[in-house]
């Protein structure tokens, strides 16, 4: 038999002005539509601001035997009568936790080996660059790591997403805590079973790849990746827009504001030194986008996600910098504006030369928070200093990614020093099977027939819009989207010395 609960609330009745337009249809269906981002019609109602009633007012529930199922689109758990029901959703509190008290002690282990390790709390460490072009898809063991806290150990019976919509603008602290925010919330069981399960392939990228060429020049803020932050995972999961589109009822009168000038926050389970969670936000018409892939995956690679790599559900927002594609996710947010998150705000972003460590707090606001990847070629062997012999033949090799689902149409290599240029004897990238966008890297070659002499190896890159990389590095203090030619000087090996 299942029940469906009144809520009675004793105390002062919230403002109707107070109150957000949000109605209960379709939370678990697996009906497709053509077009994934149709507003579903459904009957709206008001929803109180909770957190007022919550902390204020006793709550009554009485249960009474209910014996039809919910309507065609409702769902089996969530469904509450709209004439009388108020949810009482809301994701756990959270708090910040001092860097001298995050605990690292439950983090998992390593084959440190094979890592270029940069910090060890928390752990962050890229591949060797000769590994990442051993094949299309990185196996997960090698995928690049990057953390910004301690590993959270997750529970998959236990571990639940809470999905909220906020039309006003209120300003607040933290996302999660914003009166006006109507909350459901999902299962794991939910989001495995409710909706299609869809498998996309995307490279993930840090903003920070290839930070070390900046930090050459000046001091830069982060860590100093070199040019392995970057691995490609075969990742599956549901797809947000099919979610959003059965949950999220934004009013059919507001649909189109909500698809300009909105965005999805994604917050994470777990602490990290800089915020009270880590936290990110993408624009919502990039979310809703039927072909722009964005998915909420638990499987990488045909496995269940690790716990380093997001357990038990993270966000892939393919042709992003890999900071939108949050871990450990908890909470999801429809709202009027970016995160709030340091992530969001006060990281992740091309501040102008003038700006360093002296001038940088007036200078976050006025610079826009990164989104779609920049096009990046990168020589990964020979490596930068390598001996190699000088009498044979050299196989160059390496990797092109762009952001926006923009392919790699052509790779330039340079065997001395930029002198002359030829294009890659052989470049695979493949477009993804459902949208045509190439979300994954390309991988290329090309073999010269001899090297004359200690020289330097030049490599750059066209995306399928005509952009390039600029010769030289363009400064910034956060050191990221460092795109420049990639270069490898290369000296004769001494064992072929004649």
């Amino acid at each position: 038999m299942d029940f469906v609960f009144r809520v009675r609330v004793f105390g002062p009745v919230l403002s109707h002005k107070s109150c957000l337009p949000f109605s209960f249809s379709s939370i678990f269906t697996t009906t497709s539509h053509p077009l994934p981002w149709i507003l579903p019609q459904a009957t709206n109602f008001h929803l109180s601001a909770l957190n007022t009633v919550r902390s204020k007012h006793a709550i009554v529930m009485n249960p009474e035997p209910y014996h039809d199922p919910p309507p065609q689109g409702k769902t089996d758990v969530e469904h509450l009568d709209s004439s009388h029901g108020h949810s009482s959703i809301h994701p756990p509190l959270q708090h910040m936790v001092d860097e001298k008290h995050l605990d690292y002690s439950h983090d998992p282990s390593w084959q440190q080996s094979n890592f270029l390790v940069h910090c060890d709390k928390p752990f962050n460490a890229e591949p060797f660059l000769p590994t990442l072009v051993n094949a299309e898809i990185t196996p997960t063991e090698f995928f690049f790591k990057r953390n910004h806290g301690p590993i959270p150990n997750l529970s998959l019976d236990h571990h639940q997403v809470y999905v909220g919509i906020q039309l006003n603008d209120v300003q607040h602290e933290h996302d999660s805590s914003a009166p006006g925010i109507a909350w459901k919330a999902l299962s794991m069981h939910d989001i495995m079973t409710k909706w299609p399960k869809v498998t996309v392939s995307a490279t993930l990228q840090c903003a920070g790849n290839r930070r070390d060429g900046l930090a050459a020049v000046k001091e830069v803020d982060g860590v100093i990746w070199k040019s392995g932050a970057v691995s490609t995972a075969v990742w599956s999961g549901p797809r947000l827009c099919d979610i959003l589109k059965d949950i999220a009822d934004i009013p059919k009168e507001e649909y189109h504001r909500v698809l300009r000038d909105f965005h999805v926050s994604f917050e994470a389970d777990g602490h990290v030194h800089e915020d009270i969670c880590y936290g990110s936000s993408i624009p919502f018409r990039k979310a809703m986008d039927p072909l722009g892939d964005v998915i909420l995956a638990y499987e990488m690679n045909g496995e269940p996600l690790t716990r380093e790599h997001g357990f038990p559900l993270r966000a892939i927002v393919p042709g992003f910098i890999g900071a939108r594609s949050v871990k450990f996710l908890q909470r999801i947010i429809i709202q009027p504006r970016e995160s709030n998150s340091f992530f969001q705000k006060r990281d992740y972003k091309i501040l102008d030369p003038t700006i360093d460590h002296h001038n940088a707090e007036q200078a976050w606001d006025l610079a826009a928070s990164l989104g779609e990847m920049n096009v990046q070629c990168v020589i990964c062997s020979p490596t930068d200093q390598e001996a190699i012999s000088l009498s044979e033949p050299v196989t160059i090799r390496g990797y092109a990614i762009s952001g926006g689902g923009r392919g790699i149409y052509r790779v330039e290599v340079s065997a001395d020093g930029g002198q002359t240029w030829e294009p890659a004897d052989k470049m695979e990238q493949t477009p993804d099977e459902y949208s045509g966008m190439f979300w994954t890297w390309a991988l290329w070659e090309k073999t010269v027939p001899m090297i004359a002499g200690s020289t330097e190896i030049i490599a750059r890159a066209y995306d399928s819009s005509g952009n390039t990389q600029p010769e030289h590095t363009i400064w910034n203090y956060r050191g990221v989207m460092n795109n420049a030619w990639s270069r490898a000087s290369v000296t004769q090996d001494p064992a072929n010395h004649m």
